[in-house]
C-alpha cells in the first residue's frame, strides 16, 4: 500500500497541530507551510516545515513533491484574534484559497478546504443547505465569514470548469488542547481564569448558546472525509450533544477545576474593544456525515474540559499567565 503524503497549510496553528499528529499516527507523510502568526506550537523532526505565506511558498517550495491531498487551514482565527487584521482578511483568504486551488490542479492532488459555520450568517440549527446570508452591517466578523464562503464559491464554480476534486468542511465550535485564549475562545479563556484566580467574565447575560465540538473529534471527521472515495461535497462537523449556554459552560469549568471562583457578567467591547461582535447561535445538523460514512462525535464536553485544564495546569506551572482583561 502507498503511502500517503499530505500538504498541511496551517499545520502549526491549533486544528493543523492536531490533524498534523493524526496524519502521522496513521502513517502520512505530511509537510506543513505555515507563517506563525497564530500557531500553537514548533515544528518537530517528524515532518518537513516550511515557513512562510502560502501565496509566497506555495508551489515554489513544494514543486518536486508528489502531493495526494492539500488540507487547507491557514486562517485568521478567533473572534478577537480576527479584529486586528479588519480590511485585510477577505483578499488573503481569497489570494491564499485560489493559490492553493491552482496547486491541488497542478499535483492533480484532493484539496480538503476548512472552512466555517460562519459563512451561515444566522442563528438556528444548520444543515449544509440551510441558507447562507450576509450581514447587512459591515463587521470585522462578516468580513471573515463573507471571505470564507466567497473562497467555497470560487472552489465549487472552478471544479465546475477545471475538474478540481474538493471538499469542504464546516466545523462548529472547535475546542481542546493547545487552543489560544488570546483569540477570545471562551473555553481556554475560562480554564485559564480559573485556574489563574481571576473571574470567569460572561459577556452579557451567558445565555448564548454553543455545540462545543473536540478537536480530536473534528480531525478524525477531516480524515474520514478525505478517505471516503466520495467527491466534491460539503460537510458540517459538530457535536450537537454538547450544546450548552455559557453560563452553564462557566459552572461546568469551576465544577472541574475545584476551586472557589468569582463570574463575572461584562459587555466584551470592554474588553476586545469596539469592533468586537458576539457569535451568533449555531447549532450542527450532522445528519449527512451520519448517514453516508456513519461518523459521529466521541468526545463529550466534559471530557473536552478535563484536557484542556490538564493542558493548562502544565503551562501554568512553567511559568505560562495570561490576563483577562477584566477591570474591576
Amino acid at each position: 500500500m502507498r503511502q500517503l503524503k499530505a500538504l498541511v497549510t496551517g499545520g502549526l496553528g491549533f486544528i493543523g497541530s492536531h490533524l498534523v499528529d493524526r496524519l502521522l499516527s496513521d502513517g502520512w507523510d505530511v509537510v506543513v507551510v505555515d507563517d506563525k502568526s497564530s500557531h500553537v506550537r514548533e515544528g518537530d523532526q517528524r515532518y518537513r516545515m516550511v515557513q512562510g505565506r502560502i501565496c509566497d511558498v506555495v508551489p515554489f517550495e513544494f514543486s518536486n513533491d508528489d502531493i495526494h491531498v492539500v488540507f487547507h487551514l491557514a486562517s485568521f482565527v478567533g473572534p478577537a484574534g480576527i479584529l486586528k487584521h479588519a480590511g485585510q482578511m477577505g483578499p488573503r483568504i481569497i489570494e491564499d484559497a485560489v493559490r492553493v486551488i491552482d496547486f491541488c490542479m497542478e499535483k492533480d492532488a484532493l484539496l480538503i478546504d476548512v472552512s466555517t459555520s460562519e459563512i451561515y450568517g444566522h442563528a438556528g440549527v444548520l444543515d449544509e443547505s440551510s441558507e447562507k446570508v450576509c450581514p447587512g452591517k459591515y463587521k470585522v466578523r462578516s468580513e471573515y465569514a463573507v471571505g470564507k464562503l466567497l473562497s467555497e464559491i470560487v472552489i465549487v464554480n472552478r471544479s465546475r470548469i477545471n475538474k478540481v476534486k474538493y471538499h469542504i468542511i464546516r466545523p462548529f465550535n472547535v475546542a481542546g488542547p493547545r487552543q489560544k485564549p488570546d483569540g477570545g475562545f471562551v473555553l481556554p479563556r475560562f480554564v485559564v481564569a480559573a485556574l489563574t484566580d481571576q473571574p470567569l467574565t460572561v459577556f452579557g447575560d451567558g445565555s448564548q448558546r454553543r455545540a462545543f465540538t473536540d478537536v480530536r473529534d473534528i480531525c478524525d471527521a477531516i480524515v474520514t472525509i478525505a478517505a471516503s472515495g466520495y467527491k466534491n461535497e460539503e460537510w458540517n462537523i459538530g457535536n450537537p450533544k454538547n450544546e450548552m449556554t455559557i453560563s452553564d459552560l462557566a459552572a461546568m469549568i469551576i465544577a472541574k477545576v475545584e476551586e472557589e471562583c468569582k463570574i463575572v457578567q461584562v459587555d466584551p467591547k470592554d474588553i476586545h474593544g469596539w469592533l468586537f461582535e458576539e457569535a451568533i447561535d449555531k447549532i450542527p445538523y450532522t445528519r449527512k456525515i451520519e448517514d453516508l460514512l456513519g461518523w459521529k462525535a466521541k468526545l463529550s464536553i466534559g471530557q473536552t474540559i478535563v484536557d484542556i485544564i490538564d493542558f493548562y495546569r502544565e503551562k501554568i506551572k512553567s511559568g505560562y499567565y495570561f490576563d483577562m482583561g477584566y477591570q474591576k
